[in-house]
């Protein structure tokens, strides 16, 4: 789990990097993200991907997988999963959201 200081939270937080960030995007996910003074991360998974069971296990993972690339830049980012991300793997989903955290040139290391 993320800490509490690193989550972005508030719907007005998630609609401004929505329309004032940069975007990447692969088949099953889209990255959002703006420049921060600090790290903050957020995650929306659709009701189209199926019942809250499979959505929270989609948001458990991308958390993890996120935690497991920190450090981070200081930017506000948001990962958005498509249709796709339920019927992937975790390696596959890890495989998938690195990708796009270096084509978004965001990491650190």
């Amino acid at each position: 789990m993320l800490k509490k200081n690193y989550r972005l939270t508030k719907h007005g937080s998630f609609g401004f990097v929505y329309h004032k960030g940069e975007n990447k995007a692969s088949a099953a996910f889209s990255l959002f993200y703006v420049k921060s003074t600090s790290l903050k991360v957020g995650f929306s998974v659709s009701n189209k991907l199926g019942k809250a069971t499979v959505r929270n296990k989609l948001k458990r993972r991308m958390r993890a997988i996120v935690k497991g690339l920190f450090p981070l830049k200081k930017y506000q980012i948001v990962l958005v999963a498509k249709q796709k991300a339920g019927e992937m793997s975790f390696e596959e989903l890890k495989k998938d959201i690195t990708r796009l955290v270096s084509l978004a040139n965001l990491s650190v290391a």
